[in-house]
């Protein structure tokens, strides 16, 4: 059984993904020239501090510090990620892509999270709502990128 404070640093893990997730969707916003394409990025972003806020009062609940930014690793991949969309025009497709990487890995952290048997009835429905959410954003990515193929 997890502690209190074990359960809040593996939110703070999630939250940071949030936080790289926040700013890869703004970045990528910023990268593409596909007016649709761009607002939906737009939108992810928004969505993600939605859930950035719901994990941010979870961790407080639970007696942890939230973290306020992402990762280093993020910050890294997104400044790739710029260089080389910025290289190449008609980068929609990799945008997406990309993005679906991003949006894979967040799903797997949400299943391992789901896993505890600690978890709060309401924490439970948060993550469980982020990670449907999440498959979502996978799937109209994937329809959006193939459309750019």
């Amino acid at each position: 059984m997890k502690s209190r404070q074990e359960l809040a640093s593996e939110l703070n893990d999630v939250l940071e993904r949030n936080y790289d997730a926040i700013n890869g969707y703004k970045d990528a916003a910023r990268d593409v020239e596909n007016d649709a394409l761009k607002s939906y990025l737009i939108k992810q972003a928004a969505e993600r501090v939605r859930f950035g806020s719901e994990i941010r009062e979870e961790i407080l609940l639970l007696g942890g510090t939230p973290t306020e930014e992402g990762s280093a690793l993020g910050f890294l991949h997104r400044t790739w990620m710029n260089f080389k969309t910025n290289l190449v025009h008609d980068n929609e497709d990799e945008v997406c892509e990309e993005c679906i990487r991003g949006e894979k890995a967040a799903v797997e952290e949400y299943n391992e999270l789901l896993k505890e048997t600690e978890l709060s009835p309401r924490l439970r429905a948060e993550l469980l709502e982020h990670k449907v959410k999440t498959l979502q954003a996978i799937a109209d990515l994937s329809l959006i990128r193939d459309a750019f193929k």
